[in-house]
């Protein structure tokens, strides 16, 4: 049986390799924004969406982006699942950026892994819509029991 059929098979299996490879990316890309937070605060400014706030952003977004990763690899099962919730949240607003700067033809670094990161293009815009719905496949994999708490793994 191959990998993918054992996965396809295996829902909690792909719940917790969906898990980690996730709660994984947001740690290490919280971990790299917070290296240079100035930087960073260029980086969102350039997407021309709210300038002004760009150092709040800059600010609590590394932060938060460790919180729900250490959520999705480490949290018990009914706050794994608010992480799965809020990373959905969060790589849809991601997304919506990544998409915005792209169909304005704006010419700027993603800023994903904080400052020095490659120019957004279709593939940026297609990994981010990769992630949301790798986030939407977490939470239907890890699904509520009928009791009302999520299964843990």
């Amino acid at each position: 049986m191959t990998p993918l059929k054992w996965l396809k098979r295996e829902p909690r299996a792909l719940a917790l390799v969906l898990r980690a490879c996730l709660g994984l990316l947001l740690l290490a890309a919280g971990a790299l924004k917070l290296r240079d937070p100035g930087a960073f605060a260029a980086e969102i400014a350039n997407y021309q969406l709210a300038p002004a706030a760009a150092p709040y952003f800059a600010a609590t977004l590394p932060t938060v982006e460790i919180l729900i990763g250490a959520g999705l690899v480490g949290f018990p099962g009914g706050w794994r699942r608010a992480a799965a919730v809020a990373a959905l949240a969060l790589f849809a607003g991601f997304a919506a950026a990544v998409g915005s700067a792209y169909f304005r033809h704006i010419n700027i670094a993603c800023g994903c892994f904080g400052s020095g990161g490659d120019v957004i293009t279709g593939r940026t815009l297609l990994r981010n819509l990769a992630l949301v719905l790798a986030a939407a496949a977490l939470l239907a994999t890890d699904r509520m029991p009928s009791g009302g708490r999520p299964e843990g793994l």
